[in-house]
């Protein structure tokens, strides 16, 4: 099991464009920080092996039942092995695994426009499920488990926020004569610098471009 401290130095090296507090939310809740962890896709107690022998020789076992599972510290599911060009051996090194897990999320992400979605979409495949109650989790979401305790993942709330009117800007002249009459200010025209309240990863967007995506 990997301490905060070493999960942090390799969240920050290998799945750098993520934000690291919302990377150890995920992992705390997918695997508790156990870098051999296996989930099966129905089955509520995961299976945490000793070492990557023995996680290696559950993989096998699951994999002859035809089970559906996932591995590692971020739990990467079976169906994402091919497209990224991976194997469960592979998956069991804690920065590959962090790394295919920065690139599923910000695909969410691109594709949910949300936080809450992109989660969601980790989570299950869909933009819904990770929403909904489980009855196996004490009809708590995974939203929920993930807790939405720190910044991060607190972002879509800022949506809802209420801020303060902007002050309006005094204007002050020199003491001295200035020529020409005093001009006016503008009260119709403005500049307004947009940025978008959840970013995962890459440049920030400009607001059209946002809307595109």
């Amino acid at each position: 099991m990997l301490t905060p401290s070493a999960f942090l130095a390799l969240s920050l090296k290998c799945a750098a464009s993520i934000h690291p507090d919302t990377a150890q939310e995920v992992a705390r809740v997918e695997s508790g920080f156990n870098q051999y962890a296996i989930g099966v896709v129905g089955q509520q107690k995961g299976i945490f092996p000793k070492d990557i022998n023995d996680a290696i020789s559950h993989v096998k076992k699951l994999k002859a039942q035809g089970k559906n599972y996932s591995v590692g510290l971020m739990q990467i599911n079976k169906s994402n092995f091919n497209k990224y060009n991976v194997t469960e051996e592979q998956l069991f090194n804690p920065c590959t695994n962090l790394s295919v897990f920065e690139k599923i999320i910000t695909d969410c992400y691109k594709r949910g426009g949300t936080l809450i979605r992109a989660l969601s979409c980790y989570y299950s495949g869909n933009f819904e499920t990770g929403q909904q109650s489980e009855k196996n989790f004490s009809n708590t979401s995974y939203i929920q488990r993930i807790g939405y305790i720190v910044p991060s993942t607190r972002q879509d709330r800022r949506e809802t926020d209420s801020f303060p009117d902007t002050p309006e800007i005094t204007i002050v002249y020199p003491d001295s004569v200035i020529r020409g009459p005093l001009p006016v200010a503008n009260k119709t025209e403005h500049n307004e610098l947009y940025y978008p309240t959840k970013i995962v990863r890459g440049n920030i967007l400009s607001k059209e471009e946002e809307i595109t995506q």
